[in-house]
């Protein structure tokens, strides 16, 4: 089984539904202030991750005073465990998958099918190796500059924070929209604020059990607006349960838009910023499903 081809260091293409990153006069516009907000959750022993995955751990490999033919220089380093979906990060494509039958409806006792730009069958059984995924992994994500907009759902609703497994509706999006006074269009990262922020700092089990998200319909209206890339201060973006993972599949899957999960939005809520300026900047780890970002915006 052949591996995905090594990316050259400096080469970008696009990626499902994100563009080769352009630095053009209408992201310049963006730029009023010049003030620069970090949206990445710290990584910490006990951050929640989804239950199948490993923990985050970090463990000192070399304390200052070990290393004695440096001296009078002293260094220390660590090791770090972490699956890539743990923290602020960015799925890549083949992150999902779905199981469909012959005719290419969702079955859950199917083979699983893998997101495909160009309308040929990819089966994940056959994208996958050793050495990891072999087809559109994160090494193949190109960096994100881009307009992005904060849909401050939980602010428009007149709440802290979602209740729990609460699922956004269009008529939601529709009313953030109107109230915040902005709008979306082609080649717009939207980002969901619920409030779970609030539950992971809190340890409380419903930003694993009982996530608040969009549904279905409401990505279709993303969709239809013009998003190309979501993300939301919860783990999966979509609300939790069910389990079927359906926002996921309609996106990552069948559309080629990716997710950006567990941001950290309460800053620019509170100071109404809804339109930026963001970066985030995968990091090229061949065969991997996903990638640990710090994405930022500029106001």
């Amino acid at each position: 089984m052949a591996s995905e081809p090594v990316v050259p260091p400096g080469q970008m293409a696009a990626y499902g539904a994100l563009p080769v990153p352009h630095f053009g006069p209408d992201l310049v516009a963006l730029i009023k202030t010049g003030i620069v907000y970090s949206l990445c959750v710290t990584h910490y022993e006990g951050i929640p991750v989804p239950i199948p995955m490993v923990p985050y751990t970090l463990s000192p490999r070399m304390r200052h005073g070990d290393l004695k033919d440096i001296r009078p220089a002293s260094a220390a380093a660590e090791v770090v465990t972490m699956a890539t979906h743990t923290g602020t990060h960015i799925d890549a494509l083949c992150h999902i998958g779905e199981h469909r039958d012959a005719q290419g409806n969702p079955d859950p006792d199917g083979p699983v099918y893998l997101h495909s730009s160009d309308g040929k069958p990819v089966l994940a059984e056959q994208s996958v190796n050793y050495l990891g995924q072999t087809h559109l992994s994160i090494a193949q994500m190109p960096p994100i500059i881009t307009r992005a907009l904060l849909l401050d759902v939980a602010g428009a609703k007149g709440v802290e924070v979602l209740p729990d497994a609460y699922m956004i509706t269009t008529q939601d999006i529709e009313m953030t929209l109107q109230r915040q006074g902005t709008s979306i269009r082609a080649g717009t990262a939207v980002l969901i604020r619920t409030g779970f922020y609030r539950h992971m700092v809190d340890g409380n089990a419903a930003y694993i059990n009982a996530q608040s998200g969009i549904g279905v319909e409401a990505a279709q209206l993303l969709l239809k607006l013009g998003m190309n890339l979501v993300g939301s201060d919860t783990m999966a973006v979509e609300a939790i349960p069910p389990m079927d993972h359906a926002v996921h599949r309609l996106l990552l899957v069948h559309n080629g838009v990716t997710h950006l999960e567990n941001l950290y939005l309460d800053e620019l809520a509170a100071g109404q910023i809804y339109e930026f300026l963001m970066i985030v900047t995968p990091l090229r780890l061949q065969g991997a499903t996903g990638s640990w970002v710090h994405p930022i915006a500029i106001t």
